[in-house]
């Protein structure tokens, strides 16, 4: 593989898994803004959050099986393109339901780590895979950071949609880069998904967000976040 084609792969891997880590803590500072701006609750424009923390648990684990099984490349640009579904139709979103269903699209991103460390497992020299895998965790720990600094900013000079319409367009771009760039894993893993386990998660995650919304209210006899002890 080229040596241009190379550093563009990982180009295209850093900035999907920092984009995906940007997008967790992009909207933190912004859901006063959104609670106002779509007419709702605190505790129900928490969900925002809580939505896509649970879905990345629930997708990470499941869609890097699948990108063993069926080829990380394919598996990767899959999960870009619905990570810019997610987005578009946050920006969009006419309701806090539909933002928090986009949250939950945009979780899916979740598996985008695992499909990084995959690729560049398989198609790096074996001499650089740990300082690719550092410099990847870099950006993933840089990430977070970078998007609790520019929400605010953004959503002063612009709104809080821009926190979703950015994402599009450069999720799209690197979407299309990965399609020609990117190259297909010739590794794969031997099995198959375990649905049964899939669907397990799934309901465990689900109730611990039930159970978190349970027992804020049985300490404090009404939601909140602020009144809510984990």
């Amino acid at each position: 593989m080229p040596r241009k084609s190379t550093r563009l792969t990982f180009a295209v891997l850093a900035t999907g898994a920092g984009v995906f880590s940007m997008l967790q803590s992009l909207i933190a500072p912004a859901l006063p803004t959104v609670q106002h701006a779509l007419h709702t609750s605190q505790s129900t424009a928490t969900w925002v959050m809580t939505a896509y923390l649970l879905s990345a648990s629930v997708f990470t684990p499941i869609l890097g099986r699948v990108g063993d099984l069926t080829g990380k490349k394919r598996t990767l640009v899959a999960v870009l393109l619905t990570v810019l579904a997610g987005c578009l139709l946050a920006a969009l979103a006419p309701s806090i339901g539909v933002l928090i269903v986009a949250r939950v699209v945009q979780g899916v991103g979740g598996a985008l780590f695992p499909l990084s460390f995959g690729i560049v497992r398989d198609e790096f020299a074996p001499a650089g895979v740990p300082g690719r895998i550092g410099s990847l965790s870099a950006v993933i720990a840089a990430g977070g950071g970078v998007g609790m600094v520019a929400a605010g900013p953004i959503v002063s000079a612009l709104d809080y949609r821009w926190l979703f319409w950015i994402p599009v367009a450069v999720v799209a771009v690197t979407a299309l880069i990965a399609v020609r760039y990117v190259p297909e894993s010739r590794n794969r893993a031997e099995g198959s998904v375990s649905w049964l386990g899939a669907g397990l998660l799934s309901g465990c995650r689900r109730g611990t967000g039930r159970g978190r919304r349970w027992r804020c209210r049985n300490l404090s006899g009404r939601s909140g976040p602020g009144r809510c002890r984990v």
